[in-house]
């Protein structure tokens, strides 16, 4: 494993998904109980009464948890991942192996404690993953980031730590935005889970011995990106920020660069005239 950060393109190559689920996802901590409400907040409160959402989890890595407060209002999950060895791992999840990750917790907390319903939907929820999501290849720095026969227009996209290990600049990092809004269908929505921090200014964090530089992006950053770049108008984004539980259990919360996020909700426009 190598002791230098790595960034930019090259940012996965040394990526290894069994020590990110040990490390990252041994417990259940704030890390994912933040965006896994909001998910659910936005959700409940947007899409009453729908069934038919396509939407896009872009980045997915390994893990395949973050749609469950999807489930009931979608008709196609896809997940799309730049290396082959986190889709494998999200395959080992999706085929049900017997040496796959185990991702119940997740599930319990969405089903059991935000929507109030009982232990035997736990396992129907993530049947029902199972039975929608399709995993697929992506690469933000290409001109298409994603798959033939993926790019969509989507209801909703989803990207979590994702684009902000992948690019270097601001600059760069308003672009891969800009590609993700144009697979939004007129008046979708662009949720975006960042990390926060002073303009300028990267973290470096770690899967095993392995580093990996993330860049921070402040709210002002945001707000621009999603304004000028993006064509998103103001009073259609919303930032929350997100802050770690300091009594997690999970150390590698507060060792490394999560306990400050962002929580990004933006709808595009319903018409692009």
């Amino acid at each position: 494993m190598s002791s230098q950060p790595i960034g930019a393109q090259d940012c996965y190559l040394d990526f290894d998904p069994w020590i990110y689920i040990q490390e990252y996802y041994g417990s259940l901590i704030s890390w994912h109980r933040n965006p896994l409400k909001q998910l659910h907040k936005f959700f409940t409160s947007h899409f009453n009464g729908r069934a038919d959402l396509k939407f896009l989890n872009f980045g997915s890595g390994p893990v395949v948890a973050f749609e469950a407060s999807v489930v009931p209002y979608a008709q196609q999950i896809v997940l799309a991942e730049y290396t082959e060895n986190n889709r494998a791992v999200a395959k080992l999840w999706l085929d049900q192996a017997n040496n796959g990750p185990d991702f119940t917790a997740l599930y319990k907390y969405v089903v059991q404690e935000l929507e109030g319903k009982g232990p035997e939907e736990v396992d129907k929820r993530q049947e029902a993953v199972r039975r929608l999501a399709t995993l697929c290849r992506c690469d933000i720095f290409q001109d298409t980031p994603i798959e033939k026969g993926y790019e969509g227009q989507y209801d909703v996209i989803y990207t979590a730590s994702c684009l902000d290990v992948a690019c270097t600049s601001v600059e760069e990092y308003g672009t891969a935005v800009s590609k993700l809004s144009a697979m939004l269908k007129p008046g979708g929505w662009l949720l975006m889970y960042v990390s926060m921090g002073k303009a300028g200014t990267t973290n470096v964090w770690h899967v095993g011995r392995t580093r990996f530089v993330e860049l921070n992006i402040s709210v002002d950053e945001m707000y621009a990106i999603l304004q000028r770049r993006c064509g998103f108008e103001r009073e259609r984004i919303t930032v929350i920020p997100q802050t770690a539980d300091k009594n997690d259990a999970n150390p590698k919360l507060l060792e490394e660069h999560l306990d400050e996020m962002m929580f990004v909700i933006a709808q595009r426009k319903q018409t692009t005239a």
